[in-house]
């Protein structure tokens, strides 16, 4: 396979000197020394058909056939990159904490209840049921109902106060923190 192969090769390059315009000319081949001198400037004007097989390959003389103009396609607009989520920043919180069972604690729900909507997305008001939520009211430290503990966007404690807490000085904290 290897041996008809570079005899293929041989006979498209011999094929190849005779050709004019290819420096070979119509001469007979004649045997030539190895030449060390670089020729600029020649270029060969026809291209050979090496997927012949069989018979030696034998150059291509037709003239390329013009292809037809193909018009770009319109470009489709670059989708957006996702967006990214962002991260939710971190409000501060106030925390109430108390049961259901609770008087002070109910008085404590209507006194948050619309307050969690006039503060939504600036301050994050939450009432925990201590007896549904038993490790946060651990962690807390809760000791008696109801407490409201006042955190930083970190999560540090800024104010502790135990029972009922009327709206108005809820309200004198948040100004007094900045969370207005």
């Amino acid at each position: 396979m290897l041996r008809r192969l570079m005899l293929t090769v041989m006979a498209a390059g011999f094929a190849l000197m005779l050709q004019p315009g290819c420096g070979g000319g119509a001469k007979a081949p004649t045997a030539v020394k190895p030449d060390t001198t670089v020729q600029t400037g020649a270029v060969c004007d026809t291209t050979l058909d090496t997927t012949a097989t069989g018979s030696a390959a034998q150059p291509d003389t037709q003239k390329p056939v013009p292809s037809k103009k193909v018009e770009p396609e319109p470009q489709k607009p670059k989708p957006e990159p996702e967006k990214v989520a962002e991260k939710p920043k971190t409000l501060p919180r106030m925390w109430d904490y108390g049961s259901e069972n609770c008087i002070p604690c109910k008085t404590m729900k209507q006194i948050l209840d619309p307050m969690m909507v006039d503060y939504k997305g600036k301050v994050d008001i939450r009432i925990v049921l201590v007896n549904d939520e038993k490790e946060l009211t651990r962690q807390a430290r809760i000791q008696i109902i109801p407490t409201q503990i006042f955190y930083d966007p970190d999560g540090k404690e800024l104010y502790r106060h135990v029972g009922v807490y009327p709206r108005d000085s809820i309200v004198a904290k948040f100004k007094e923190f900045g969370w207005e």
